[in-house]
This record gives C-alpha cells, sequence and structure tokens, in this order.
C-alpha cells in the first residue's frame, strides 16, 4: 500500500515517522532491556550482584542526566538506595562484573558488542566503561 492511499484513507497528514511507528509497533525499546542485552552479549552471568548494579548504572544514564564528573558522588548512592546496600559495595560488585567480562571475552569478541574502542583492549574503570556502553546505546536508539 503506498503512502498516497493511505492518505486517502486517513484524510490527514500523515508523516513517514508515523507510518514507521504504526508499522513496527513499539515507538523504542527500553533502556533496560538494551542494557540487559547489552550484557547479555558481553557474557556477563546475571547470577552475579554487578550485573544488576551495571544494568542500572547504564540504564539511569541513558535515560537521565547525570554529570559525569560527578559520577560516584550521584550514581553510586542512587543504586545504592534502590537496592539498600552501601556505594561502596555496589562500586565494588561493578568492577568485579567488568572484571569478569574482560576474562570472559577475547578483543576480538568485545570489539564485535562494544565497537572500536581503547576500552576494547585494556580493562577500563567502571567510569569509563559505564559511559561508554550508555553512550554506545544512547546513539542505537
Amino acid at each position: 500500500m503506498k503512502i498516497a492511499m493511505l492518505s486517502d484513507i486517513f484524510k490527514d497528514d500523515i508523516e513517514l515517522s508515523d507510518l514507521y511507528k504504526l508499522y513496527k509497533g513499539d515507538e523504542e525499546e527500553p533502556a533496560e532491556k538494551k542494557a540487559a542485552n547489552l550484557l547479555y552479549d558481553l557474557t556477563l552471568p546475571p547470577s552475579y550482584k554487578g550485573y544488576k548494579y551495571l544494568k542500572e548504572a547504564i540504564t539511569i544514564l541513558c535515560e537521565d542526566n547525570v554529570n559525569y564528573n560527578s559520577f560516584v558522588k550521584q550514581l553510586y548512592p542512587k543504586i545504592a538506595a534502590k537496592f539498600e546496600t552501601t556505594p561502596q559495595n555496589i562500586e565494588k560488585n561493578i568492577r568485579f562484573a567488568i572484571k569478569k567480562i574482560y576474562e570472559y571475552n577475547t578483543p576480538e569478541d568485545l570489539e564485535r558488542h562494544l565497537g572500536r574502542s581503547p576500552i576494547v583492549y585494556s580493562k577500563p574503570s567502571n567510569v569509563k566503561f559505564i559511559t561508554y556502553c550508555a553512550e554506545k546505546l544512547k546513539l542505537e536508539r
């Protein structure tokens, strides 16, 4: 069916983007699901505590405007409050999860899922890894 035919049916102006949304179904995949898919691709088991903390951190950065300069002051306490633990515990478990991602994957695997970046070849800090993943997911929208 052509767009001209659809506009005759609806008798309104129809934007191509609106038609795409109708065709596709959902407007957009939620950030939490995108973060979970990325962590799944990176072979991080959901049984690790760091998995849920890392997923939450990436989701928050995708949805909220958190200042990267005050990352630890804003993000870790927010996650800690949600999961009723301490910011230090959040940081430690995320660090462990990132360590496991780099143990389970070769640089080629990481490059396939994260793209070409310096973080693929050496284990980055928590802040660098989380912000990189969040920016990657934002660009995929």
